[in-house]
Protein backbone atom coordinates (compact mmCIF):
# COMPACT_ATOMS: atom_id res chain seq x y z
CA UNK A 1 0.00 0.00 0.00
CA UNK A 2 1.24 3.37 -1.11
CA UNK A 3 2.72 5.36 2.22
CA UNK A 4 0.14 8.17 2.93
CA UNK A 5 2.35 10.98 3.35
CA UNK A 6 2.86 10.41 -0.45
CA UNK A 7 -0.67 11.45 -0.82
CA UNK A 8 -0.16 15.02 0.48
CA UNK A 9 0.03 17.54 -2.50
CA UNK A 10 0.08 14.96 -5.32
CA UNK A 11 -2.88 13.65 -7.56
CA UNK A 12 -3.53 13.53 -10.86
CA UNK A 13 -3.60 16.99 -13.18
CA UNK A 14 -7.45 17.53 -14.59
CA UNK A 15 -5.77 20.48 -16.92
CA UNK A 16 -3.28 17.82 -18.55
CA UNK A 17 -4.41 16.67 -21.81
CA UNK A 18 -5.82 12.63 -22.24
CA UNK A 19 -5.49 10.64 -25.00
CA UNK A 20 -3.93 7.49 -25.13
CA UNK A 21 -0.60 8.90 -22.45
CA UNK A 22 -0.23 7.14 -19.34
CA UNK A 23 -2.49 8.42 -16.59
CA UNK A 24 0.04 10.88 -14.53
CA UNK A 25 -0.01 11.91 -11.22
CA UNK A 26 0.64 15.38 -10.71
CA UNK A 27 0.33 18.13 -8.10
CA UNK A 28 -3.61 19.43 -8.83
CA UNK A 29 -4.56 22.93 -10.28
CA UNK A 30 -5.07 24.88 -7.08
CA UNK A 31 -8.45 25.90 -8.69
CA UNK A 32 -9.79 22.27 -8.11
CA UNK A 33 -9.75 22.45 -5.02
CA UNK A 34 -12.41 23.27 -2.60
CA UNK A 35 -12.43 27.07 -0.79
CA UNK A 36 -12.23 25.60 2.65
CA UNK A 37 -8.76 24.31 3.64
CA UNK A 38 -10.67 22.37 6.28
CA UNK A 39 -11.36 18.86 5.64
CA UNK A 40 -15.25 18.77 5.51
CA UNK A 41 -17.00 16.82 8.16
CA UNK A 42 -20.62 15.26 7.65
CA UNK A 43 -21.31 15.75 11.33
CA UNK A 44 -22.83 18.86 12.64
CA UNK A 45 -20.61 20.48 14.38
CA UNK A 46 -18.91 23.27 13.10
CA UNK A 47 -15.69 23.66 15.40
CA UNK A 48 -14.54 19.89 15.88
CA UNK A 49 -15.75 16.77 14.10
CA UNK A 50 -15.78 15.47 17.07
CA UNK A 51 -16.70 17.77 19.58
CA UNK A 52 -20.61 18.78 20.47
CA UNK A 53 -21.49 22.27 21.39
CA UNK A 54 -21.03 23.05 24.95
CA UNK A 55 -24.41 25.08 25.75
CA UNK A 56 -26.87 23.21 22.95
CA UNK A 57 -30.23 25.39 22.43
CA UNK A 58 -33.79 24.27 23.13
CA UNK A 59 -34.83 21.86 20.73
CA UNK A 60 -36.61 23.45 17.57
CA UNK A 61 -40.40 23.46 17.28
CA UNK A 62 -39.96 21.50 13.59
CA UNK A 63 -37.91 18.58 15.40
CA UNK A 64 -41.83 16.98 16.01
CA UNK A 65 -43.25 18.40 12.62
CA UNK A 66 -40.93 17.59 9.96
CA UNK A 67 -41.90 16.11 7.08
CA UNK A 68 -38.88 13.00 8.25
CA UNK A 69 -40.51 12.65 11.53
CA UNK A 70 -43.29 10.88 9.95
CA UNK A 71 -40.58 7.96 8.82
CA UNK A 72 -39.91 6.73 12.40
CA UNK A 73 -42.56 8.54 14.58
CA UNK A 74 -42.53 5.33 17.35
CA UNK A 75 -39.12 3.95 16.19
CA UNK A 76 -38.35 0.14 18.42
CA UNK A 77 -35.81 -1.55 18.91
CA UNK A 78 -37.13 -4.19 16.18
CA UNK A 79 -38.10 -1.98 14.09
CA UNK A 80 -34.68 0.02 12.71
CA UNK A 81 -34.32 -1.79 9.64
CA UNK A 82 -37.62 -1.14 8.07
CA UNK A 83 -36.46 2.97 9.79
CA UNK A 84 -33.91 2.42 7.42
CA UNK A 85 -35.24 1.47 4.41
CA UNK A 86 -37.61 3.56 4.65
CA UNK A 87 -35.24 6.66 4.96
CA UNK A 88 -33.96 5.60 1.73
CA UNK A 89 -37.15 5.36 -0.06
CA UNK A 90 -38.45 8.72 1.36
CA UNK A 91 -35.31 10.84 0.22
CA UNK A 92 -33.80 9.71 -2.98
CA UNK A 93 -30.46 11.88 -2.35
CA UNK A 94 -29.65 9.84 0.75
CA UNK A 95 -26.71 7.49 0.41
CA UNK A 96 -26.80 4.26 2.34
CA UNK A 97 -23.93 5.21 4.92
CA UNK A 98 -25.70 8.56 5.93
CA UNK A 99 -29.50 6.60 6.09
CA UNK A 100 -27.85 4.12 8.81
CA UNK A 101 -26.15 7.19 10.62
CA UNK A 102 -30.19 8.70 10.55
CA UNK A 103 -31.38 4.78 11.79
CA UNK A 104 -29.08 5.43 14.71
CA UNK A 105 -30.24 9.03 15.63
CA UNK A 106 -33.99 7.75 15.40
CA UNK A 107 -33.37 5.14 17.74
CA UNK A 108 -31.61 7.06 20.60
CA UNK A 109 -34.68 8.86 20.17
CA UNK A 110 -36.94 6.55 21.29
CA UNK A 111 -34.30 3.55 23.29
CA UNK A 112 -34.13 4.94 27.21
CA UNK A 113 -30.24 4.68 27.68
CA UNK A 114 -29.07 5.28 31.98
CA UNK A 115 -25.49 5.29 31.48
CA UNK A 116 -23.05 5.87 28.72
CA UNK A 117 -22.10 2.08 28.22
CA UNK A 118 -25.98 1.28 27.65
CA UNK A 119 -26.38 3.48 24.83
CA UNK A 120 -22.67 2.48 23.31
CA UNK A 121 -24.18 -1.17 23.74
CA UNK A 122 -27.65 -0.28 22.48
CA UNK A 123 -25.81 1.50 19.32
CA UNK A 124 -23.72 -1.33 18.65
CA UNK A 125 -26.36 -4.10 19.00
CA UNK A 126 -28.79 -2.37 16.54
CA UNK A 127 -26.27 -1.38 13.91
CA UNK A 128 -25.35 -5.16 13.88
CA UNK A 129 -28.92 -5.70 12.97
CA UNK A 130 -29.03 -3.37 10.39
CA UNK A 131 -26.02 -4.64 8.69
CA UNK A 132 -27.00 -8.18 9.42
CA UNK A 133 -30.55 -7.44 7.32
CA UNK A 134 -28.81 -6.46 4.01
CA UNK A 135 -26.59 -8.30 1.52
CA UNK A 136 -23.53 -6.19 1.32
CA UNK A 137 -23.08 -4.32 4.60
CA UNK A 138 -20.18 -2.64 3.27
CA UNK A 139 -21.48 1.10 2.74
CA UNK A 140 -23.64 0.28 6.00
CA UNK A 141 -20.59 -0.59 7.91
CA UNK A 142 -18.95 3.29 7.13
CA UNK A 143 -22.18 4.68 8.64
CA UNK A 144 -22.30 2.57 11.60
CA UNK A 145 -18.58 3.03 12.70
CA UNK A 146 -18.64 6.86 11.97
CA UNK A 147 -21.32 6.83 14.03
CA UNK A 148 -20.03 4.86 17.03
CA UNK A 149 -16.58 7.07 16.80
CA UNK A 150 -18.52 10.16 17.03
CA UNK A 151 -20.14 9.16 20.15
CA UNK A 152 -17.08 7.69 21.82
CA UNK A 153 -15.02 10.60 21.29
CA UNK A 154 -18.00 13.12 21.72
CA UNK A 155 -18.89 11.38 25.30
CA UNK A 156 -14.73 11.32 26.11
CA UNK A 157 -15.09 15.18 25.56
CA UNK A 158 -18.57 16.31 26.98
CA UNK A 159 -18.45 18.46 29.90
CA UNK A 160 -22.29 18.58 30.48
CA UNK A 161 -24.79 16.16 30.78
CA UNK A 162 -24.54 12.77 28.74
CA UNK A 163 -28.89 13.90 28.38
CA UNK A 164 -27.24 17.42 26.53
CA UNK A 165 -24.97 15.03 24.17
CA UNK A 166 -28.42 13.25 23.54
CA UNK A 167 -30.33 15.88 22.61
CA UNK A 168 -27.96 17.45 20.56
CA UNK A 169 -27.47 14.55 18.22
CA UNK A 170 -31.48 14.21 18.08
CA UNK A 171 -32.20 18.01 17.06
CA UNK A 172 -29.13 17.79 14.34
CA UNK A 173 -30.10 14.88 12.88
CA UNK A 174 -31.71 15.99 9.70
CA UNK A 175 -28.51 17.52 9.21
CA UNK A 176 -27.15 14.50 7.99
CA UNK A 177 -29.11 14.32 5.14
CA UNK A 178 -27.64 18.08 4.17
CA UNK A 179 -24.59 17.50 5.02
CA UNK A 180 -24.43 14.27 2.38
CA UNK A 181 -26.31 16.58 -0.22
CA UNK A 182 -23.67 19.03 0.36
CA UNK A 183 -20.66 16.45 0.12
CA UNK A 184 -21.75 15.26 -3.11
CA UNK A 185 -21.96 19.07 -4.59
CA UNK A 186 -18.46 19.53 -2.98
CA UNK A 187 -17.73 16.17 -5.45
CA UNK A 188 -18.92 18.06 -8.09
CA UNK A 189 -16.91 21.45 -8.04
CA UNK A 190 -13.54 19.69 -7.32
CA UNK A 191 -13.87 17.25 -10.20
CA UNK A 192 -16.00 19.00 -12.73
CA UNK A 193 -12.57 20.56 -14.37
CA UNK A 194 -11.29 17.19 -15.18
CA UNK A 195 -14.20 17.54 -17.91
CA UNK A 196 -12.89 19.14 -20.91
CA UNK A 197 -13.92 20.84 -24.41
CA UNK A 198 -14.54 18.27 -26.68
CA UNK A 199 -13.43 15.50 -24.49
CA UNK A 200 -15.43 11.94 -23.79
CA UNK A 201 -16.61 10.69 -20.53
CA UNK A 202 -17.17 6.98 -20.06
CA UNK A 203 -19.22 6.11 -16.88
CA UNK A 204 -21.71 3.19 -16.17
CA UNK A 205 -24.43 2.96 -13.29
CA UNK A 206 -26.23 5.67 -11.70
CA UNK A 207 -23.89 7.18 -9.10
CA UNK A 208 -25.19 10.50 -7.80
CA UNK A 209 -21.93 12.08 -7.63
CA UNK A 210 -20.53 11.67 -10.95
CA UNK A 211 -24.21 12.86 -12.68
CA UNK A 212 -23.51 15.57 -10.06
CA UNK A 213 -20.05 16.35 -11.41
CA UNK A 214 -21.10 15.95 -15.03
CA UNK A 215 -24.05 18.65 -14.64
CA UNK A 216 -21.45 20.60 -13.42
CA UNK A 217 -19.12 20.22 -16.40
CA UNK A 218 -21.91 21.04 -18.40
CA UNK A 219 -22.97 24.42 -16.58
CA UNK A 220 -19.28 25.47 -17.21
CA UNK A 221 -18.87 23.96 -20.81
CA UNK A 222 -22.74 24.17 -22.05
CA UNK A 223 -22.19 20.85 -23.25
CA UNK A 224 -19.18 20.55 -25.39
CA UNK A 225 -18.27 17.38 -24.29
CA UNK A 226 -19.31 13.96 -24.82
CA UNK A 227 -20.23 10.72 -22.82
CA UNK A 228 -20.47 7.18 -23.21
CA UNK A 229 -22.62 5.48 -21.11
CA UNK A 230 -22.25 1.75 -20.36
CA UNK A 231 -26.08 -0.09 -20.01
CA UNK A 232 -26.99 -2.24 -17.54
CA UNK A 233 -29.39 -4.87 -18.99
CA UNK A 234 -30.88 -5.88 -15.96
CA UNK A 235 -31.41 -2.37 -14.88
CA UNK A 236 -33.36 -0.64 -18.30
CA UNK A 237 -35.24 1.75 -16.57
CA UNK A 238 -31.88 3.32 -14.46
CA UNK A 239 -30.19 3.65 -17.38
CA UNK A 240 -32.71 5.07 -19.75
CA UNK A 241 -33.10 7.58 -16.47
CA UNK A 242 -29.68 8.19 -16.24
CA UNK A 243 -29.11 8.92 -20.56
CA UNK A 244 -32.31 11.12 -20.34
CA UNK A 245 -31.44 12.98 -17.57
CA UNK A 246 -27.73 13.99 -19.31
CA UNK A 247 -29.10 14.45 -22.64
CA UNK A 248 -31.51 16.98 -21.07
CA UNK A 249 -28.57 18.79 -19.70
CA UNK A 250 -27.34 19.21 -23.37
CA UNK A 251 -24.79 16.35 -23.40
CA UNK A 252 -24.23 14.34 -26.28
CA UNK A 253 -24.18 10.58 -24.96
CA UNK A 254 -23.60 7.49 -26.52
CA UNK A 255 -24.83 4.14 -25.37
CA UNK A 256 -23.22 0.83 -25.39
CA UNK A 257 -23.67 -2.24 -23.99
CA UNK A 258 -21.42 -3.80 -21.33
CA UNK A 259 -19.51 -5.76 -24.18
CA UNK A 260 -18.35 -3.32 -26.42
CA UNK A 261 -16.54 -1.75 -23.63
CA UNK A 262 -13.09 -2.93 -24.92
CA UNK A 263 -13.85 -2.16 -28.32
CA UNK A 264 -14.86 1.43 -27.62
CA UNK A 265 -11.55 2.14 -25.33
CA UNK A 266 -9.57 0.78 -28.37
CA UNK A 267 -10.58 2.88 -30.79
CA UNK A 268 -8.33 5.83 -30.85
CA UNK A 269 -8.70 8.94 -28.74
CA UNK A 270 -12.61 8.25 -28.70
CA UNK A 271 -12.98 7.77 -24.87
CA UNK A 272 -10.28 10.60 -22.64
CA UNK A 273 -11.22 9.19 -19.29
CA UNK A 274 -13.53 7.31 -16.97
CA UNK A 275 -15.86 8.38 -14.33
CA UNK A 276 -17.27 6.06 -11.82
CA UNK A 277 -18.92 6.06 -8.43
CA UNK A 278 -18.84 4.05 -5.19
CA UNK A 279 -20.94 2.15 -2.63
CA UNK A 280 -17.94 2.05 -0.53
CA UNK A 281 -13.91 3.23 -0.23
CA UNK A 282 -11.77 0.96 0.91
CA UNK A 283 -8.64 1.46 3.62
CA UNK A 284 -6.41 0.75 0.99
CA UNK A 285 -7.99 3.59 -1.68
CA UNK A 286 -9.84 0.58 -3.42
CA UNK A 287 -13.62 0.74 -4.11
CA UNK A 288 -16.57 -1.59 -4.04
CA UNK A 289 -18.86 -0.52 -6.87
CA UNK A 290 -21.81 -2.19 -8.84
CA UNK A 291 -20.57 -5.13 -10.70
CA UNK A 292 -18.53 -4.84 -13.66
CA UNK A 293 -16.50 -1.85 -12.43
CA UNK A 294 -13.48 -3.81 -12.14
CA UNK A 295 -13.31 -5.04 -15.58
CA UNK A 296 -13.63 -1.24 -16.84
CA UNK A 297 -10.92 -0.27 -14.72
CA UNK A 298 -9.39 -3.07 -16.21
CA UNK A 299 -9.67 -2.37 -19.38
CA UNK A 300 -9.15 1.52 -18.76
CA UNK A 301 -5.52 0.63 -17.50
CA UNK A 302 -4.62 -1.62 -20.39
CA UNK A 303 -5.68 1.44 -22.92
CA UNK A 304 -3.94 4.07 -20.81
CA UNK A 305 -6.98 6.18 -20.10
CA UNK A 306 -7.49 7.87 -16.41
CA UNK A 307 -9.81 6.09 -14.20
CA UNK A 308 -11.19 8.24 -11.69
CA UNK A 309 -13.70 7.38 -8.87
CA UNK A 310 -15.70 10.29 -7.28
CA UNK A 311 -17.24 9.58 -4.36
CA UNK A 312 -17.90 11.48 -0.76
CA UNK A 313 -15.99 10.51 2.26
CA UNK A 314 -18.33 9.73 4.61
CA UNK A 315 -18.14 6.24 2.27
CA UNK A 316 -14.81 5.26 3.84
CA UNK A 317 -14.59 2.29 5.79
CA UNK A 318 -11.95 0.49 7.54
CA UNK A 319 -11.65 -3.03 5.43
CA UNK A 320 -8.86 -4.30 3.47
CA UNK A 321 -9.95 -6.90 0.93
CA UNK A 322 -7.27 -8.52 -0.64
CA UNK A 323 -9.04 -9.48 -3.81
CA UNK A 324 -13.01 -10.61 -5.15
CA UNK A 325 -12.81 -13.19 -2.57
CA UNK A 326 -12.69 -11.07 0.05
CA UNK A 327 -15.23 -8.51 -0.09
CA UNK A 328 -16.78 -9.05 3.74
CA UNK A 329 -19.59 -10.90 2.71
CA UNK A 330 -21.35 -13.86 0.77
CA UNK A 331 -21.93 -13.08 -3.10
CA UNK A 332 -22.86 -15.78 -5.26
CA UNK A 333 -21.68 -14.85 -8.77
CA UNK A 334 -21.64 -18.27 -10.11
CA UNK A 335 -25.04 -20.52 -10.22
CA UNK A 336 -24.08 -23.36 -11.79
CA UNK A 337 -27.14 -25.21 -13.20
CA UNK A 338 -28.57 -28.07 -15.51
CA UNK A 339 -32.51 -26.47 -15.29
CA UNK A 340 -33.58 -23.32 -14.88
CA UNK A 341 -31.10 -19.84 -15.92
CA UNK A 342 -28.45 -19.30 -13.93
CA UNK A 343 -29.36 -15.84 -12.06
CA UNK A 344 -26.96 -13.00 -10.46
CA UNK A 345 -27.43 -11.39 -7.35
CA UNK A 346 -29.69 -8.37 -6.89
CA UNK A 347 -27.09 -5.20 -6.44
CA UNK A 348 -23.64 -7.51 -6.69
CA UNK A 349 -20.92 -5.44 -6.40
CA UNK A 350 -16.89 -6.26 -7.07
CA UNK A 351 -13.49 -4.41 -5.68
CA UNK A 352 -11.51 -2.54 -7.90
CA UNK A 353 -7.71 -2.06 -6.28
CA UNK A 354 -5.93 1.25 -5.87
CA UNK A 355 -3.48 0.34 -8.27
CA UNK A 356 -6.18 0.96 -10.85
CA UNK A 357 -7.45 3.96 -9.58
CA UNK A 358 -5.67 7.20 -10.82
CA UNK A 359 -7.99 9.79 -8.84
CA UNK A 360 -10.46 10.15 -5.66
CA UNK A 361 -12.27 12.90 -6.24
CA UNK A 362 -13.86 13.74 -2.79
CA UNK A 363 -15.78 17.05 -1.55
CA UNK A 364 -12.37 17.78 0.32
CA UNK A 365 -10.42 18.09 -2.87
CA UNK A 366 -8.77 15.00 -5.73
CA UNK A 367 -6.48 12.85 -4.09
CA UNK A 368 -4.43 9.72 -4.03
CA UNK A 369 -5.73 6.69 -3.02
CA UNK A 370 -3.38 6.53 0.00
CA UNK A 371 -5.30 9.69 1.09
CA UNK A 372 -8.06 7.11 2.42
CA UNK A 373 -5.81 5.61 4.47
CA UNK A 374 -4.47 8.93 5.76
CA UNK A 375 -8.01 10.10 6.88
CA UNK A 376 -9.30 6.94 8.13
CA UNK A 377 -6.53 7.19 10.42
CA UNK A 378 -7.07 10.40 11.93
CA UNK A 379 -10.99 9.43 12.49
CA UNK A 380 -10.15 6.40 14.25
CA UNK A 381 -6.23 6.45 15.60
CA UNK A 382 -6.33 3.13 14.21
CA UNK A 383 -7.22 0.73 11.24
CA UNK A 384 -7.87 -2.60 13.21
CA UNK A 385 -11.86 -1.99 13.42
Amino acid sequence: MTSPDSAAGTSHDPNHSHSHNAPSRKTINAKCQPSSTQPRQIFPHADHPHRPTSSPSPPPHHLTTSPRSAVHPMLTPTSIVSTYHKLLASDPDLTKPVAAIESLIALLNTVPSTTVYETLDTVKAHSDRLKASVENPVPLTAGTDLFLQYLVSSLKQQDGSFDALRQHLLRNGRLFAQRAIDARNGVAEAGWRFVKEGKCVLTHGASRSVTGLLARAARSLNGKFKVVYVRDKTRVDESDAVVRDLRRLGIPVAEIPEAAVAHVMGLLRQVHMVIVGAEAVTQNGGIISRIGTYQIAQLASRARIPFLVAAETHKFVRKFPLDQRDLGFAQRVLDFTTGAASSLPDNAVDYTPPNLIANLITENGVHLPSYVFEQLLSIYGSLNG
